[in-house]
Order: structure tokens, then C-alpha cells, then sequence
């Protein structure tokens, strides 16, 4: 039994270990980078992969972020997580202009050297709805899904 529970936990260690990098396996030019543009953020979580690294953390505010830079230290992504105060207020009546009666969940802002897109959840007491809406305001239904009772 004892065999057992040490097995799982190596397990677990090195695989916590090759998907959340340590700073040191974070290049110096990334971390002085991500630093300069966000000193106020603590605690940080590195992931490392083949081409890229990810940084996770969660803004004074409490909206979730997440970057992903290359090697060089450029940013080739970026993903927000937060709510409906934080977006755009251009995108938030377009959204509510066409989707009268719903409330907005959450939303996710994604952005990269070419496009910025926010992926919109909405609700009302029957449906969920996956919605999109580019930078200009230009929305589309994704999906929409029943909830369950």
C-alpha cells in the first residue's frame, strides 16, 4: 500500500512539475518584461511549452488574465477573463440591443497581433448563449444552449 501512495505521488509531483514552470525555466527577457507591465501583480503561475510561455494571474480587480509570450518576450496572446462592468460600454449596448432581457455571465476577451474578440455569456431563465462580438460591435450567436432543470 505504501508503494502504492508513493508511486501516485511522483506521479503527481512530475506531472505538476512539466506543466507549471518554476521562474527559472522562464527566460530572464520574459519575466523583466512581464514584470515591467505588471508590477503589481503577486503571484504569478508560469507554464512552459515547446515554443511559448504562459503566465496566469488574477488582477487587483479580480478579472483572470492570461498571456502567452515567445521566448523573446512578445506578447502573442492575451485572454481576460471578467464581468459584465469591465467590457466595452460600445460592446455592451450592441449586446444588449440585440439580445434584449438577457444578462450577461461572463465574458472572455481574447486579443492577438491581428484581432480582438469577445466571447459574450448570456442567460436568461431557460438559455445559455454563446455569443461573439468582434472590436467593432459586430455580434454573432455561437451557440445557444437549454438549461438543465
Amino acid at each position: 500500500m505504501k508503494k502504492i501512495i508513493s508511486v501516485c505521488l511522483i506521479a503527481i509531483i512530475s506531472t505538476t512539475s512539466v506543466f507549471a514552470a518554476p521562474n527559472s525555466l522562464v527566460t530572464e527577457k520574459v519575466l523583466k518584461v512581464f514584470h515591467q507591465a505588471f508590477p503589481e501583480v503577486k503571484q504569478p503561475i508560469w507554464y512552459a511549452f515547446d515554443n511559448y510561455y504562459e503566465v496566469y494571474f488574477t488582477n487587483p480587480d479580480n478579472s483572470s488574465c492570461r498571456i502567452d509570450y515567445s521566448p523573446d518576450g512578445i506578447v502573442i496572446s492575451t485572454t481576460r477573463y471578467y464581468t459584465e462592468q469591465d467590457l466595452p460600454p460600445a460592446i455592451r449596448a450592441k449586446v444588449n440591443e440585440k439580445y434584449p432581457g438577457k444578462k450577461i455571465f461572463g465574458i472572455t476577451e481574447v486579443s492577438d497581433s491581428e484581432n480582438l474578440t469577445y466571447h459574450i455569456v448570456l442567460e436568461d431563465e431557460n438559455n445559455w448563449y454563446n455569443v461573439e462580438s468582434d472590436a467593432t460591435g459586430i455580434i454573432k450567436l455561437n451557440k445557444k444552449l437549454d438549461k438543465s432543470e
